[in-house]
Parts: C-alpha cells; sequence; structure tokens
C-alpha cells in the first residue's frame, strides 16, 4: 500500500508516523514546499524574543530524521493538483523546477493555512512582515538585526499580533495594534477582552480599536502608516497578523470538497467526500463539540489529533474525532489569557438560554507567599444546568484551571458537579476550596435564584433607560473615594445592618465589592431582611471595564450616602 501525505507540519507528520506504526511494510511519501519539518509554530515569537535562542528547539527533526522510520520527506516539494480518479499527484521540485507525477492508494491532506495579507496599498515595502513559519521568523529576526527598527505597528489584535506584542517591547520597541473590531482578541467577549487590554496599556502597549491601516508609505523600506482614524505614525517595522486562510488553492477543480473559506470538509474520521483521501490540520474543518456545526479552528493541538485519526483511518481504523470546545491559552508578558467552550455571543447565537458569572479567587492559599487573583467568566446553561463556556484572565494557576474547566465541559458536567470535584489541595497549589469550587458555588446559586446576578453590561443598560434602581458600594469610604460607580451610595459593609432601613424596600438594589466576596454577603444580609430585588455586580468593580459606568473621585470628595 502506498500513501501520500502532503505537509510535514503537524497533522502531516502525525499521520504518516501513525501509518507507520500500523503498516510496517507501507511506502509513505511527505511531500512539503517548506524545507522545515515537524516545526513549533507556538514557540515563534519567543524565537524572535529570543526567549528560545536555538532554532533547533523550535524545528528538532529534520527530513532526514524520519528515514530511519522509512518515511521518505520530501522537501522543497510543492504539489500543484490532486488528480483523484487516476490517483495521482502533480508536483514540481522547488530546487531544479521539475514536474513530474506521483500515484498513490491513500491520500493524507495536511497542506495547512497561510497568512492572510490584507488588501493595504504599500505592504510591499520591506519592513513589513507575516508570521507563519520558521522562514518568516528568520526573515523578521534578520531585518531586526540589521536595522534595529524602534516603532512597530502591529495590524491584528489575535493571539499572535500580542505575543509578537511582548517580542518586539522585549526586544526594545515602541509598540502599537491597531484592530478593526471593537476589542482586541475578538473570540473573547468583550468584557474580558478589556481586562487583557487595560493591562497592555500599562505595559506600555499602545492600543487604537475600530481602526483600521489605509496605506504603508516609504521609499524602500516602510516609514509611516495612515490610519483610519486620520492619524499618521512614524514606523520602522510591521507585523500583519489579521489571521489564516487553509492552503487549499490547489484542490480547486479537483472535487474534494471544500467550505467557502477554502477548509476541507471532512466527517468524523477525517475522510473527505473522495474514497480513500483523507485531510487533518490547519487545511481542514473540525466541529463544535457541544453544537455539531463545522467550524474552522486552526490550533496545533487539535491538527495533532486529526493527524493521529487521519493515519488510523487510512490504514482501516475508525477512530472517530469527538469534536474541539475551541479551547487555547497564550500569554502576553505576565498576563495569561485562556478560554473553552462557549462565548455569550456564540450562546446568543444558537438561541441558549443561559447564566454569566464572574468570579475573582487568588490561584493558591492567600497565606501562601505568591498568591495572584485570576478572574474566571463562567457560561452555564439554565436548562440543563451544564457548564458550557468559560473565559480567564490572570497571572498564575491559568492553565490549570482551564484545563480542569475543559474536561468538565467536554464530560458534560453540571455547575453543582464542579463543586464536588475532588480537587487536590495544599498552600502552596491551591486553595481549600479552589477557584473552579467557586465557579461552581456561584453558579449554581445564579441558576437556582437564590442569588441575582447582574454584569457591567446589564448595568449599563439600565442607566441607558433610566430605570428607578439603587448602586449599593459597600466598600470602604477611602477605595469609594478612588473609583465607584456612577451614582453608588456608599454604605460599608460592617455598618449595613444598622443602616439597611435607609435602603428602599421596593427597588432593585444592586450591591458591589471589589471583587464580588463582600458584596455576597451583602446580598444575603439584604435579602434576609426582607429585600428580594437584590443583585450582585458580577465580579465586582475590580472587573468594571467599561468606563460609562466609574466615576474617579477627587481626594476631598465625599461618599454619596442613601
Amino acid at each position: 500500500m502506498k500513501y501520500i501525505v502532503i505537509g510535514a507540519v503537524a497533522g502531516g507528520m502525525t499521520a504518516a508516523m501513525k501509518i507507520r506504526r500500523n503498516d510496517d511494510k507501507a511506502e509513505i511519501i511527505v511531500y512539503d514546499k517548506d524545507t522545515d519539518t515537524s516545526y513549533s509554530g507556538c514557540s515563534l515569537a519567543y524565537y524572535i524574543s529570543g526567549v528560545i535562542d536555538n532554532r533547533k528547539s523550535i524545528v528538532p527533526r529534520d527530513s532526514q530524521y524520519f528515514k530511519k522510520f522509512n518515511v521518505d520527506v520530501k522537501t522543497a516539494h510543492e504539489v500543484l493538483k490532486v488528480d483523484v480518479q487516476n490517483k495521482k499527484v502533480i508536483v514540481r521540485d522547488l530546487g531544479t523546477g521539475n514536474i513530474f507525477e506521483d500515484s498513490f492508494d491513500k491520500l493524507i491532506i495536511a497542506t495547512g493555512a497561510h497568512p492572510v495579507i490584507p488588501q493595504i496599498d504599500g505592504t510591499h515595502l520591506e519592513g513589513i512582515f507575516v508570521l507563519r513559519n520558521v522562514k518568516d521568523a528568520d526573515r523578521i529576526k534578520e531585518f531586526i538585526n540589521t536595522y534595529f527598527p524602534k516603532k512597530a505597528l502591529i495590524v491584528g489584535g489575535g493571539y499572535i499580533g500580542l505575543e509578537m506584542a511582548e517580542a518586539l517591547k522585549v526586544l526594545g520597541m515602541d509598540v502599537c495594534i491597531v484592530e478593526k473590531q471593537e476589542n482586541i482578541l475578538p473570540n473573547l467577549d468583550s468584557d474580558m477582552a478589556r481586562l487583557v487590554e487595560s493591562y497592555l496599556e500599562q505595559k506600555g502597549v499602545m492600543i487604537k480599536k475600530s481602526t483600521s491601516v489605509l496605506r504603508f508609505e516609504g521609499d524602500k523600506r516602510v516609514k509611516r502608516a495612515i490610519l483610519s482614524d486620520g492619524s499618521k505614525m512614524d514606523i520602522d517595522f510591521v507585523l500583519l497578523a489579521v489571521g489564516v486562510r487553509p492552503s487549499t488553492q490547489f484542490l480547486e477543480g479537483s472535487g474534494i470538497q471544500l467550505l467557502p473559506n477554502g477548509a476541507i470538509k471532512v466527517d468524523e474520521h477525517m475522510r473527505t467526500n473522495i474514497e480513500g483521501i483523507f485531510a487533518a490540520g490547519d487545511c481542514a474543518a473540525v466541529y463544535f463539540k457541544l453544537n455539531g456545526k463545522t467550524m474552522y479552528v486552526p490550533l496545533g493541538s487539535t491538527a495533532n489529533k486529526m493527524g493521529r485519526i487521519a493515519g488510523e483511518n487510512a490504514t482501516g481504523g475508525s477512530m472517530k474525532f469527538s469534536g474541539i470546545l475551541a479551547t487555547s491559552i497564550f500569554k502576553v508578558f505576565d498576563l495569561t489569557v485562556a478560554q473553552t467552550g462557549y462565548t455569550e455571543k456564540m450562546a446568543q447565537q444558537d438561541g441558549i438560554e443561559y447564566e454569566v458569572g464572574h468570579i475573582t479567587k487568588p490561584h493558591i492559599t492567600t497565606a501562601y507567599p505568591g498568591a495572584e487573583n485570576m478572574t474566571i467568566k463562567a457560561i452555564a446553561e439554565l436548562s440543563s444546568r451544564k457548564i458550557i463556556g468559560a473565559q480567564i484572565v490572570g497571572t498564575k494557576g491559568v492553565d490549570k484551571r482551564i484545563d480542569v474547566l475543559a474536561t468538565a465541559i467536554f464530560a458534560g458536567l453540571t455547575t453543582d458537579d464542579l463543586f464536588q470535584l475532588d480537587l487536590a489541595y495544599a498552600p502552596p497549589f491551591s486553595s481549600a476550596k479552589d477557584p473552579v469550587h467557586y465557579v461552581g458555588m456561584v453558579m449554581s446559586n445564579f441558576l437556582d435564584k437564590r442569588k441575582f446576578n447582574c454584569t457591567q453590561e446589564k448595568l449599563l443598560e439600565k442607566m441607558q433607560k433610566g430605570e428607578d434602581f439603587v448602586v449599593l458600594d459597600v466598600r470602604t469610604p477611602d477605595q469609594y473615594k478612588v473609583k465607584h460607580i456612577k451614582g453608588a451610595v456608599n454604605i460599608p459593609l460592617e455598618m449595613l445592618q444598622n443602616k439597611m432601613n435607609l435602603l428602599p424596600k421596593d427597588k432593585q438594589i444592586i450591591v458591589y465589592c471589589n471583587s464580588g466576596v463582600s458584596s455576597n454577603i451583602a446580598q444575603n444580609i439584604l435579602q434576609q431582611n426582607g429585600f428580594r430585588k437584590v443583585y450582585n455586580l458580577s465580579g465586582g468593580i475590580s472587573n468594571v471595564t467599561l468606563e460609562q459606568l466609574l466615576e474617579r473621585s477627587t481626594s476631598n470628595s465625599s461618599p454619596s450616602s442613601p
């Protein structure tokens, strides 16, 4: 049996090695138009910054490595066409220019994706780059080491853009991110994205949202960017990071079914619509586990799973792909950002009735040195009580919690189950009630309507509609003076029992503190004393990122009283 694999990175080489493990006598040929194989694309920003100083660390295996497994990897060979009727591929040797045919019994397509180049005048100028493979990183490093740029513009506020913002700052550049959407990180909910924006601005990264680049200017190298907000920026380095598209142009007219974005349509076995032809990795579509809908989410972890399944089934297996939750994580400076499952926007598009909550807790016991807070946004379905989505922003311990929550969502656990999870505890690693436990407790309270929750977006909506309600700040007067919600009255928690008679029982009361702990206690006190419409501001004022809600007091101002 002869197998041809197109693509020699995550999906392709995983498939090739799975074929070899299953079939010792198989003839396996891998074609790739690049010269690097099995590289770590997710490490490129750290290679550029110098955190990873050895190129071999991100390209640990070259084509020669696979010869000992009798896998023939032909780099610098581009597949131009797939002839499905005759089971042949047309290949160009990029070294010699020769074009030849090769036949196959089974074919696996794992050609990955390529960066989108936006239609902007001047993108041909030197100093403007994309970042997808190791050669891109080499070119960026060479340019930086030759011309020592000082002012960098990153077009696109996704994961790559933010990782490179850190890398370029580490290398001594002033960095500006231009994002045409209303927020950076469009795959996150806006409230969580704004937490990241605030952090980046503290780190000296300029962010321009709802803005696009009209054109780049310069003689030979880029010198200036003209933006849609009318501003001009002097720059000497540009990274275009506006997304990727599946590298499947060579399949047009082949009969292999493609989605409108060019992704190869595959079933749960990684089979295309053509018998004997499979696809895996960033060139192929996947489906979202929670609704079964096809989606395009190019991730290295997913590509490895798909490659294994494709290799198994190409050799006669019947392994099924269970779908994805779009779980992802990245770091920028000391901040970690992670997500899994539904966002609010996705849940709304699917017509799901849900409850949302924000929980801010330390990653370890506060008595142990080094405890740092993380903010978890959780989404639970009302009807099933299942946890269906989570997003986390914090400095430490985020990876552990997002993986637990992803596992819980994958397994269909409810918010009640989260509290019951038997998680490891010791002061250096967690708290007796882990942040995941708090997610379960808080969300169960919301679902049971024992507690009422109000997000900052709902609060702003109430204000804009002119609804009659009271906002109650239960922090200290000094904390109130620094920053508070507009129109909030201040009754410190320890004084609430004696002063609650000043609050109207016939109105909604929205209570808040810094993170939600003291306001939860205040909510209990008020509910147990006849107040029936008491809402807790989700996550507290520390997570309020809508400036329309905030008022920052002068040093001599006095807190408002009821």
